[in-house]
C-alpha cells in the first residue's frame, strides 16, 4: 500500500489501539506526526517508497542487503523499535511513554494493512519467511498498489477519522463507559484515573427530574457520591424512590489532590475559617460539647467525624453556661462589696464617736461657759464615755471569696478549643505574589474542574446547568463504619 493509505489508516488503527490506553493520536502535533511518520517506516527498506526517497541512502542499503518487506516489516523489527523508544524515555530524551506508544502502534497499524494484501509479509523473518497474511483467502486481500483499493481504503479511514473523535479525545474506556451510562461504569471510570471525573446525570425523585453536572467524589458499584460546587449527594441504583436515568462521566484535566490539616488548641473561630468553603472530612474534639446537625439530627458531643461535608458548621454549646456563670460571680462580687460597704459604715460610726468625745473635751476646757452649758456638756460627755464602741474589725466572707475565685478561674479557662485533623480535596494551586516571594496555595474552589472540563468537552458535547438537591453525605478518603 502507498503512504497516504498507511498513514491514515495509522490514524485509525493506532488511534484506535491508543484510545484503549487514553492516548489521543491527535492531541497536539508531535503526536500526529509520530503517527504519520512510523506508519510509513517500515518501507524505509525500498527506495520506491515515500520516506525511501527521504532516506535514500539507508533504502538503497536495506534494499540490496534484505530487500523489500523483509526485516523492516517483522516482529523483531517492532521489538526494535519499542526497545529504542523505550530507551531513550528512560535516558530523559523523550518525554512521556505516549510517543513510545505511538510507535508500537503505528509501526503495527503498517504490518497489518500490508498483511491485507496479496503478498503478506514475513513477520517471523529472518526466521522464517513465509508471508502472513489476513484472510487467509487470497481472493479477500487487497492487491497493493491498485488504485481503487487504496482510494476506498483511504475514503474509510478518512470517514472514520473524523466520526471517531469521540473516542479519541475521550479514550476506548471512557466512551465505554459513557455509552452505557450507568453507575456501575462511572465508578470503573473513577477507580482507573487519577484525574477528577465529572458525571453528566439525570435522575428522577419524587416526580422531578434532576439533571446536571457534578465531581464524583466517592464511587461504588451501585452508588456514586456526587459534589455540584454547592451540595454532595448520592445516587443509589439500588434506592427504590430514586430512578437513575443516566450517568455519564467525563474524565477532567485535574488531578486528584488532597490535603492533610491538622490542629492543636484552636479556638472557635480558627476551626470555622478552616472548615469555610471545603469539601473535606475528619476528626475532631473539643474540651466542651458542641452542637453539629447531620442528616437532619442535632448532635451535642465533643467528638465529631464528619465524611465528604462541604461547608461545615459547627456551633458553640457553652454560651449559656459561660452566662450563668456569669451570674454567679457579678452575685458573689455584689456580697462581697456589700460586706466591704458595711463594714466602711461601721468604722465611721466609730470614729465619729470618738471625734464627739474630743470635741467635748475641748469644748469644757473653754472658760468662757456658764454653769448652764458647763453642766451640760458634761453629762453629754459622760454619756458618750459610757457607749463603749469597740474598733470595728473587717472579716471578709473568705468562703464567698474563695467561690468568686474559682469561679473567675472556671470562666477564665472554659475557652471551646479544637483539636484534630481534616482531609480537605483542592483543585490545583493559585500563585499569591510574584517573582521570587511568590507563594503558591491550595485552590479549594471547585469552579475550576466545572471551567476546564466544560472547555475540554465543548468540541463533542454540550452540558446542561447544574441543577441539584441534596441527598446524604459520605466519604471518599475517610472509611466510615455505618
Amino acid at each position: 500500500m502507498n503512504a497516504p493509505t498507511h498513514i491514515l489508516g495509522s490514524f485509525v488503527f493506532a488511534g484506535t489501539l491508543c484510545s484503549f490506553t487514553d492516548v489521543n493520536v491527535f492531541e497536539n502535533e508531535n503526536y500526529i506526526i509520530a503517527c504519520a511518520v512510523f506508519s510509513i517506516l517500515p518501507d524505509i527498506d525500498t527506495t520506491k517508497s515515500a520516506i525511501g526517497k527521504i532516506f535514500y541512502p539507508i533504502a538503497w542499503i536495506l534494499y540490496r542487503k534484505c530487500g523489500h518487506r523483509t526485516i523492516t516489516h517483522s516482529l523483531l523489527f517492532l521489538f526494535f523499535i519499542w526497545f529504542l523508544f523505550y530507551y531513550l524515555f528512560r535516558i530523559e530524551v523523550i518525554p512521556d511513554t505516549n510517543l513510545v506508544k505511538i510507535a508500537v502502534f503505528s509501526t503495527i497499524s503498517h504490518f497489518v494493512f500490508d498483511m491485507i494484501t496479496i503478498s503478506g509479509i514475513p513477520l517471523f523473518f529472518p526466521f522464517f519467511k513465509n508471508a502472513c497474511v489476513i484472510p487467509g483467502n487470497v481472493n479477500l486481500r487487497f492487491k497493493s498498489g491498485e488504485w481503487k483499493s487504496e482510494f476506498i481504503i483511504c475514503g474509510i479511514c478518512c470517514l472514520l477519522c473524523f466520526s471517531m473523535q469521540p473516542l479519541f479525545e475521550n479514550g476506548f474506556w471512557t466512551s465505554y463507559n459513557r455509552q452505557f451510562g450507568s453507575i456501575k461504569h462511572v465508578d470503573r471510570e473513577n477507580n482507573n484515573t487519577e484525574f477528577y471525573v465529572l458525571c453528566e446525570y439525570s435522575y428522577i425523585l419524587n416526580a422531578e427530574t434532576f439533571e446536571g453536572e457534578a465531581i464524583v467524589i466517592d464511587s461504588k458499584q451501585n452508588e456514586i457520591t456526587l459534589f455540584d460546587g454547592k451540595n454532595i449527594f448520592k445516587l443509589n441504583s439500588d434506592n427504590p424512590q430514586l430512578k437513575v436515568n443516566y450517568t455519564r462521566p467525563l474524565i477532567s484535566s485535574i488531578e486528584k489532590r488532597f490535603i492533610d490539616l491538622q490542629f492543636f488548641n484552636i479556638p472557635f473561630d480558627s476551626l470555622q475559617k478552616i472548615l469555610s468553603g471545603k469539601l473535606a472530612s475528619g476528626l475532631i474534639q473539643s474540651n466542651y460539647n458542641v452542637r453539629y446537625i447531620d442528616d437532619a439530627i442535632t448532635y451535642y458531643t465533643n467528638f465529631i467525624k464528619f465524611n465528604n461535608r462541604y461547608d461545615f458548621q459547627i456551633y458553640a454549646g457553652i454560651d449559656s453556661s459561660k452566662a450563668s456563670m456569669r451570674t454567679n460571680i457579678a452575685r458573689l462580687e455584689a456580697s462581697i462589696n456589700q460586706s466591704r460597704l458595711k463594714h466602711q459604715q461601721d468604722l465611721k460610726k466609730w470614729e465619729q464617736h470618738f471625734r464627739s468625745i474630743a470635741t467635748l473635751e475641748d469644748t469644757l476646757k473653754s472658760r468662757s461657759l456658764s454653769n448652764y452649758e458647763r453642766n451640760k456638756f458634761q453629762q453629754e460627755l459622760i454619756s458618750l464615755r459610757r457607749r463603749i464602741i469597740e474598733k470595728p474589725v473587717y472579716n471578709p466572707p473568705a468562703s464567698q471569696i474563695a467561690e468568686l475565685e474559682a469561679e473567675k478561674k472556671a470562666l477564665s479557662e472554659r475557652n471551646l478549643l479544637f483539636s484534630g485533623h481534616i482531609t480537605a480535596l483542592y483543585f490545583g494551586y493559585d500563585v499569591i505574589g510574584s517573582g521570587a516571594s511568590a507563594v503558591s496555595k491550595p485552590n479549594f474552589i471547585s469552579d475550576i474542574l466545572f471551567s476546564s472540563a466544560s472547555a475540554q468537552s465543548n468540541s463533542t458535547r454540550s452540558l446542561s446547568e447544574v441543577e441539584t438537591s441534596p441527598l446524604s453525605k459520605k466519604s471518599p478518603f475517610i472509611n466510615d463504619k455505618d
